[in-house]
C-alpha cells in the first residue's frame, strides 16, 4: 500500500507500471491510498518508486472541461450571447 498527497492520474500510473491493475481511494486529497490488485505482482517498493517518478498528465475529464471552456470562449468571441450558447448546447 502506498499513501500520497501527490496529484495522481491513476490510469496513467497503472500504464507506467505495466497495466497490472491498481485499487485506489482518493476520498482524502492528502492521503490518497493506492494498492496493487490482488493478482498483481507489483511490489510495494515498485509502487512507491513509480509514484515518486509519476508526473500526472491531464485526465480525460480535465481535457473535456478545458475543451468546453475554450469552445465557450470562442463562441463568445464570435459574438454569441449566453442565451444563444445555452440553446446551442441544449
Amino acid at each position: 500500500m502506498a499513501i500520497t498527497s501527490k496529484k495522481i492520474n491513476i490510469l496513467q500510473l497503472d500504464k507506467e507500471l505495466g497495466n497490472k491493475g491498481l485499487i485506489f481511494d482518493f476520498n482524502d486529497d492528502k492521503n490518497k491510498i493506492i494498492n496493487p490488485t490482488e493478482n498483481s505482482d507489483i511490489t510495494e517498493k515498485e509502487l512507491e518508486d513509480a509514484i515518486k517518478k509519476h508526473i500526472a498528465g491531464p485526465t480525460q475529464q480535465e481535457i473535456t472541461q478545458l475543451n468546453r471552456e475554450q469552445g465557450l470562449a470562442k463562441l463568445k468571441e464570435l459574438g454569441f450571447t449566453d442565451d444563444q450558447i445555452t440553446a446551442l448546447l441544449s
